[in-house]
């Protein structure tokens, strides 16, 4: 990263881009592109009928801003931008950088809020300004302002969008990119706002994600595993799995006796490298097959976009067994009582990431709990919290 006494040699005072905003304010004011915006908006209604449930969970006033601010990238040629701030330069310019590298200095209070609200991720229009300042350096950040609402998220990363604008719109994405994915239907992005307070669920020095590589086996890779590993059967798949103390040490490794084609799974990526060297070579990796998603990024991309991950192709139907298994072994009302902790246990992750104490009564009242077991709560609680410091 260039240092900040550099990169502010390189950009214009905010005297300047002042000046730019005002050549904008009279048709802002106008807004001519709402003339006929509800036959413009009319491709987005499919979209917004597949994410009304998450659609619901937004403020009031929040659709009809993004349909103007969409308007206006139809109209203006503004365009959206998936943003990481790198460095504050002051007086409300940030020097950011895109999910294609490119960078820009780019003047906004919406920004600044964001950044002081600890969100490191921005989605905005962006407004690129034409430069009159002549630079020596060949290094150069695009000069933009902003239009309409901007969005921050404080655990997804351009990368998570990049992934994620690939899955929705996979040609598309390869031939123009994320912001081009965007733009053809931005309802997705607009819902993933929803889980934009959610913070990264770190274990140690790490942060908790699924790591995956497709290819071909050899042989059989049991031979090559470490004590610990149980080996279950579905058809012609077999799968080999470490549980670990901890679901996020779970490794998995599944191949098909008759193609011999597998995956290779970790929950943490010092797992997932060490496990990667263990069967080098008996696994064969097919390009382009691997992927690694956060765990915000996964609900994001299965409960809110509703899209499966490639890798639950290969351990969806042993996941099966496992619940199945589970049933089993447990009573109705156990099971119950169970899946009920459990989501009372997800509503606390952000509290444990954040260290902060939550409502407790609102909390049991929320699951249908009885105020007996805040106490319960509070012990797995404390417990996790020191483990996790």
């Amino acid at each position: 990263m260039i240092k900040q006494t550099q990169t502010e040699k390189l950009v214009p005072p905010v005297q300047w881009f002042e000046k730019k905003t005002e050549d904008f304010s009279f048709r802002w004011e106008n807004t001519p592109w709402h003339e006929g915006g509800e036959r413009r908006l009319s491709p987005l209604k499919q979209s917004l009928r597949k994410y009304a449930s998450s659609i619901n969970e937004l403020p009031e006033n929040f659709l009809a801003s993004v349909f103007d601010q969409h308007l206006a990238v139809l109209s203006e040629g503004y365009e959206y931008q998936i943003l990481e701030i790198l460095e504050v330069l002051g007086e409300n310019r940030f020097l950011c950088r895109n999910t294609e590298n490119q960078d820009f200095c780019v003047w906004s209070k919406s920004i600044a809020a964001n950044h002081q609200e600890g969100n490191p991720t921005i989605f905005a229009v962006l407004i690129r300004l034409e430069d009159e300042l002549e630079e020596e350096s060949e290094y150069h950040p695009v000069n933009a302002i902003t239009y309409g609402p901007v969005l921050g998220w404080k655990s997804l990363l351009s990368a998570d969008f990049s992934f994620l604008a690939r899955e929705l719109r996979r040609d598309m994405f390869k031939l123009k990119g994320v912001s081009a994915v965007i733009a053809q239907d931005p309802v997705p992005f607009w819902v993933l706002w929803t889980v934009s307070l959610i913070p990264p669920v770190i274990h140690g020095t790490e942060e908790v994600c699924t790591y995956w590589t497709e290819g071909r086996f050899s042989e059989d890779p049991g031979s090559f595993l470490t004590s610990g590993w149980k080996k279950n059967t579905i058809g012609k798949r077999v799968r080999y799995r470490k549980t670990g103390s901890k679901p996020f040490f779970e490794q998995i490794v599944i191949y098909d006796t008759k193609t011999m084609k597998g995956i290779i799974l970790a929950r943490r990526g010092s797992y997932y490298t060490k496990l990667c060297s263990a069967l080098t070579d008996v696994f064969d990796p097919d390009p382009g097959k691997d992927g690694s998603i956060n765990i915000l990024c996964e609900y994001a991309m299965s409960d809110v976009l509703h899209i499966t991950p490639s890798y639950r192709s290969w351990t969806t139907a042993f996941d099966k067994m496992d619940e199945q298994k589970a049933e089993e072994k447990s009573s109705p009302e156990s099971k119950e009582m169970l899946d009920t902790m459990n989501a009372a246990m997800q509503d606390l992750i952000p509290f444990i990431n954040s260290k902060t104490t939550p409502d407790w009564t609102k909390l049991v009242k929320k699951h249908g709990l009885h105020e007996d077991d805040i106490e319960p709560l509070k012990s797995i609680y404390a417990n996790l919290q020191n483990k996790l410091r």
